[in-house]
C-alpha cells in the first residue's frame, strides 16, 4: 500500500482544516466525506473532489482509515465501530466525554490491532515542536516553571447545539479546549503529578451547562517544577491569542500567537531576549496551498506515515488520555479544595 484511503467522518467546522491536510499529503487519498447532514457532506466532498455519504458504516468497506471530526458524544461509538471493521482511527480531541469512554476506545483499537491517534494538532506544528525541543535538549537547563494563557470568545448566540446539553457535552472550556495546552505543558515539562482547577461561568453558564467558560489550573510536574494555565472562552476583547512560557535555569522561552496573525518564539538568555522563530501570514512562503497557515499538514502526514510504516503515533490513545486525566483530577481537586494527586484520582476512577 502506497496510499491510505480515508473517510472523513463529520463535516463541521474543524473538518475543513482536516480536508486541507489530507489534500496536501500525497500519500493520503480522501475517499469520502461523511455527515448525517447531507448538505455538509456534499459541501466538503465537492471541495475535496471525493465522494460523499450520510452513513459511516456504509463506506467502511472502501477505506483503510477514518478521520473522526464529529461532536465528542459520538467519538467513542464511532471509534469502536471503525476499529471493529479493522480501520485505523484519527479522532479529534477531546477524545471522549469521560475517562471511562476514552478507555473503551483504547481497548477497542488495541483489541482490533488498528492504529489509534488523538488529534492533538499543536504537537505537529513546527513552532510547538521547536519549543519542545528547546525544553528537552538542554537549551533551557533545569526547567522549574511554566505558564500558559489562551483567550477567545464564543458568542453565546452561535454556540453549536451539541454543546448545550450536559448529556452531549459534560465539560467546559478547560477539558474541551484547554486540553491542548495542558498537553503541551506536560509534553514540555514532564508528567503532571498533582493539579487543581477553579473557574467561573459568567458568560456561557446558561448556554453551555456542562462546565466553566473561564478557568485557572495549577500543576506540579514529576521533577518538582510548577506550572499554571489560565484560559477563557468568554473574552470578547482579547489582548493575545496564545502565550506559552517555559522558564529554565539557563534560559527561558516564550511562544506567542498575536492577534494580527503573526507568531514568534522568543528566547531569553545571557545574550538578551531574541526572536528565534517567526511566522508572518503576509509572507506567501509561510502559507499553505489553500492560503492558510500550515497548521494541519504535520498532523495528517504523521497519521498517514504511521499507518504506512506501522509506527505508533506520537499522540496515541494512551498518550491522548493523559491530559484528560490531569484535567479531570484538577477539576475534582477544585471541587474539594485540595491539590489532587493525578495517579490516585485515576486509580480511584477505575475501581
Amino acid at each position: 500500500m502506497d496510499k491510505v484511503r480515508v473517510a472523513m467522518i463529520g463535516c463541521g467546522g474543524i473538518s475543513r482544516a482536516h480536508v486541507n491536510g489530507h489534500m496536501s499529503e500525497p500519500r493520503s487519498e480522501l475517499a469520502y466525506c461523511v455527515d448525517i447532514n447531507e448538505d455538509l457532506a456534499k459541501e466538503k466532498a465537492e471541495a475535496a473532489g471525493c465522494k460523499w455519504a450520510t452513513d459511516m458504516e456504509a463506506v467502511l468497506g472502501e477505506v483503510d482509515a477514518v478521520d473522526i471530526c464529529t461532536p465528542v458524544d459520538v467519538h467513542a461509538e464511532q471509534t469502536i465501530i471503525a476499529a471493529e471493521a479493522g480501520k485505523h482511527v484519527l479522532c479529534e480531541k477531546i477524545m471522549a466525554r469521560t475517562l471511562q469512554e476514552a478507555e473503551t476506545m483504547i481497548e477497542a483499537t488495541d483489541k482490533a490491532g488498528v492504529m489509534f491517534m488523538v488529534a492533538f494538532v499543536l504537537r505537529y506544528r513546527p513552532e510547538f515542536q521547536m519549543l519542545h525541543d528547546m525544553c528537552v535538549n538542554g537549551d533551557l537547563g533545569l526547567i522549574h516553571q511554566g505558564f500558559c494563557s489562551t483567550t477567545m470568545f464564543m458568542d453565546p448566540a452561535h454556540v453549536r447545539p451539541w454543546r448545550t446539553t450536559v448529556e452531549q457535552f459534560p465539560m467546559g472550556a478547560l477539558m474541551s479546549h484547554g486540553c491542548h495546552y495542558v498537553d503541551q505543558l506536560q509534553w514540555d515539562m514532564g508528567t503532571i503529578t498533582d493539579a487543581l482547577a477553579i473557574g467561573n461561568r459568567f458568560t456561557l453558564g446558561d448556554v453551555i451547562p456542562g462546565g466553566d467558560d473561564t478557568e485557572c489550573m495549577v500543576m506540579r510536574h514529576e521533577n518538582g517544577a510548577v506550572s499554571a494555565y489560565v484560559e477563557s472562552w468568554a473574552t470578547p476583547h482579547r489582548m493575545q491569542g496564545i502565550r506559552l512560557e517555559i522558564f529554565g535555569k539557563k534560559a527561558s522561552a516564550r511562544l506567542v500567537y498575536n492577534n494580527d496573525g503573526t507568531r514568534q518564539i522568543w528566547k531569553s538568555d545571557e545574550s538578551g531576549m531574541n526572536v528565534v522563530w517567526e511566522y508572518d501570514p503576509a509572507k506567501e512562503d509561510h502559507m499553505d496551498v489553500f492560503g492558510g497557515a500550515k497548521d494541519m499538514q504535520g498532523q495528517i502526514s504523521h497519521f498517514i506515515e504511521c499507518i504506512l510504516d506501522g509506527k505508533q503515533p506520537m499522540t496515541h490513545g494512551r498518550e491522548g488520555i493523559r491530559p484528560m486525566q490531569a484535567i479531570a483530577a484538577a477539576t475534582e481537586g477544585g471541587e474539594q479544595g485540595v491539590l489532587m494527586n493525578v495517579a490516585d484520582y485515576v486509580a480511584q476512577q477505575k475501581k
